[in-house]
């Protein structure tokens, strides 16, 4: 739903960019006083930027915010509890494999999405089920974020 709605604020601006533009050139003044004019064109790209950092950092920010209590519970796993707010994240179950501990943050179905943290040198951990559509990516030091479809 977002693209879409981002794409037809993005049609709409561009429309009254043209217009003011059209408006200018007939009149030669501008449509709207010199501020409104300003934030009628550079406001919307603006907030297209922000949307685009928010959606791209929040889960970084997310786990900076929540490392410390993460890592309670790496070193502690009795220390936290299934289907719990862990930090700035609902974990709905931890599991601890070779070394790795596995944070699930969100179930559908038969899916799983989360966060894991890695031991260096142990990253044969993310692996469970060698399967080609699984999604692992790196997000910075000893932090993964995981997708096992099934």
């Amino acid at each position: 739903m977002p693209p879409i709605f981002c794409f037809i604020i993005g049609i709409y601006w561009l429309i009254e960019v043209v217009r003011i533009f059209i408006h200018f050139v007939k009149k030669n003044k501008l449509k709207y006083s010199q501020i409104k004019t300003l934030i009628k064109t550079i406001g919307v790209p603006v907030l297209f930027l922000l949307y685009i950092l928010l959606v791209t950092y929040t889960d970084i920010i997310r786990l900076k915010l929540s490392e410390s209590a993460l890592i309670n519970c790496v070193n502690a796993s009795n220390f936290c509890q299934d289907n719990t707010r862990i930090g700035w994240f609902y974990v709905e179950f931890i599991r601890q494999y070779e070394g790795c501990t596995f944070f699930t943050t969100d179930t559908w179905i038969f899916d799983e999405f989360g966060i894991a943290y890695v031991p260096l040198g142990k990253e044969n951990c993310l692996y469970i089920r060698n399967h080609q559509s699984d999604r692992i990516v790196k997000i910075y030091g000893n932090w993964w974020e995981y997708y096992y479809p099934d």
